[in-house]
């Protein structure tokens, strides 16, 4: 099936009012632009990138690591830089975690935590009639005084309360509907991501996202089910699905392997990816699920480090030994899957016999999408005060050794899988050279393994964004050829 135009959520009623936003961080983060897009579209406003200037601009942020951190603050004041006029609201959880660090940059407009971020349409639209109605000329009553405003209010609004104080956890997040975009379709992008599940109620020692995003909580599974019927009746390729923790999802007795199950059985066009999911949630029934032909054959699951004795300080609910046991069930069943992770480094106390054990476990498990990254002290978690601390040239050096082994292992998986059929989502121009493909112009194309190839593309080609192609896959200058 061909899929229909994705959503842009412009409409052609439009008020002279345009909102932009910029969304840092996860999948899930990703869901939630799209859905608060998608309401703006819906009442008329533009929807512009931010570099187009737009009157209100959005920031979605993520609070992962302190770099994550810090990109939140470069961004807010790289949009301030560029267009001093926008009234700017940052959003997300870092906005959740740490809204006065936020408010002390001059020009934000209000930071709004996720615990109201599935209102954030109704806030800023109760913003901006609070400005209008105190103006005091009835002239500028109107959308195009807002816009036409030299500069936006200096006052600063904070909406990140709703915290908890739990013991052993430190403050949690309380959100406020959590699934109350609607229909969220993809604005801007090919995939589709789908929520049915948000926060957790692990005790990671490292981990600050429970105090971003509360204790675990699940979608209605008939809301989630309808939604996945009108992503795949408008003829989305893919659709990501997307939460803190999937496995956690519960309704009464169903659990998330018998809703893959009769979401895997009910789409007739889409394949469906999990975003991650957790070594606990991996076992027998998942893997066999992994064969429907529906399913991406792709599974993430995050390691975070391969000794015993970093996982116990970790407080991870597993051991190197189950979790091998688990990744060798699946290989048994599907041996052609590919396998990504998560690996930390350097965490407190990490020795360099700890970090071998991490390397030989990737090595061991033929794991080659490893999203590899250095320990990065949370405030208020128990890892942010261990001893221990590892040297800066040792982790880089550690990350280095962990990025030759990803290139090798994606290399030999190419390699492995050259000349064979596979399917493809063609989602924009590539970066490759044309003396690579033998042609000037490439798109880019995202196999379920997820594996990125360069489809050359002609003139003449009936091929287009978003379209779900059969390629042959040819490893040398990872090439996918378009077959009839």
């Amino acid at each position: 099936m061909e899929s229909t135009p994705l959503q842009k959520a412009t409409s052609t009623e439009s008020t002279e009012l345009s909102v932009g936003i910029h969304t840092l961080g996860c999948r899930l983060n990703q869901y939630e632009s799209d859905g608060i897009l998608n309401r703006f579209g819906r009442h008329s406003y533009r929807i512009v990138p931010l570099t187009d200037g737009p009157d209100i601009a959005i920031i979605n942020t993520c609070t992962v690591t302190e770099s994550a951190d810090a990109r939140n603050r470069n961004i807010i004041r790289q949009v301030l830089r560029r267009n001093p006029q926008a009234r700017i609201f940052v959003t997300g959880c870092y906005a959740q975690t740490d809204p006065e660090k936020i408010l002390g940059i001059p020009g934000v407009r209000a930071v709004v935590g996720n615990d109201r971020k599935s209102n954030i349409f109704e806030i800023i639209e109760g913003m901006l009639e609070e400005e209008r109605r105190s103006d005091a000329d009835p002239v500028s009553q109107s959308v195009h005084s807002l816009r036409t405003t030299q500069s936006p209010p200096s006052a600063q609004v904070s909406l990140s309360g709703g915290a908890i104080a739990d013991p052993g956890r430190g403050k949690r997040a309380v959100l406020t509907d959590p699934f109350a975009y609607g229909d969220v379709f993809p604005v801007d992008h090919s995939r589709a991501y789908l929520k049915i599940q948000d926060g957790c109620d692990r005790k990671c020692s490292y981990c600050k996202i429970p105090q971003a995003r509360g204790g675990g909580i699940s979608r209605d599974a008939a809301e989630i089910m309808a939604h996945l019927r009108r992503m795949d009746e408008a003829g989305i390729p893919e659709i990501v699905l997307t939460g803190v923790n999937l496995g956690w999802f519960r309704e009464n007795n169903m659990r998330f392997a018998d809703l893959l199950e009769r979401m895997l059985e009910t789409v007739k066009h889409a394949r469906i990816r999990l975003s991650s999911i957790e070594p606990s949630d991996v076992n027998e029934r998942l893997a066999e699920l992994s064969l429907h032909p529906r399913f991406c054959n792709y599974l993430h699951v995050p390691v975070q480090s391969g000794s015993a004795n970093i996982l116990r300080q970790m407080k991870r609910s597993y051991t190197p030994e189950t979790f091998r046991m688990r990744i060798e069930k699946v290989r048994s069943i599907n041996p052609d899957v590919f396998l990504g992770t998560d690996l930390m480094v350097g965490f407190p106390g990490e020795t360099d016999a700890d970090f071998e054990d991490s390397l030989k476990l990737l090595v061991d498990l033929d794991i080659a999408g490893v999203h590899a990254f250095p320990f990065s002290p949370r405030e208020g978690t128990i890892a942010a005060v261990m001893p221990g601390r590892v040297h800066g040239t040792t982790v880089k050096e550690r990350m280095q050794r962990v990025a030759a082994h990803k290139e090798a292992a994606m290399e030999s998986f190419y390699r492995r899988m050259d000349g064979s059929i596979v399917e493809g989502v063609l989602e924009g121009e590539a970066k490759a050279e044309a003396k690579e493909v033998g042609s000037s112009l490439f798109m880019e194309a995202l196999t379920g393994e997820f594996l990125r190839l360069n489809v050359p593309i002609s003139d003449t080609t009936t091929l287009r964004r978003g379209q779900l192609v059969k390629l042959k896959l040819q490893a040398e200058g990872r090439v996918g050829w378009p077959v009839d």
